[in-house]
């Protein structure tokens, strides 16, 4: 399962934690009647989340399924 489900248990509760919370504000009609502090609420959920993700990662520990390459760009011109 290690395999399937990459990432700590705190990323995935995180992710669980996040799902609650949009189905909470989707049963409550929050995107409806409050939309720009859903919108801001969103926002800030989101960003801190990735950086909880990123904090929470050690240097040259996979954090995605695939590996990261540089763009094309990146290799041709040395940028």
């Amino acid at each position: 399962m290690n395999d399937f489900f990459l990432g700590k248990p705190l990323h995935w509760l995180l992710l669980v934690l996040v799902w609650a919370g949009l189905w909470y504000a989707g049963d409550m009609r929050l995107h409806l009647i409050h939309f720009d502090a859903f919108i801001v609420a969103l926002l800030a959920v989101s960003a801190v989340c990735v950086l909880i993700v990123l904090k929470g990662a050690k240097p040259g520990e996979r954090i995605t399924r695939d590996a990261i390459l540089p763009d094309e760009a990146e290799e041709r011109f040395g940028e």
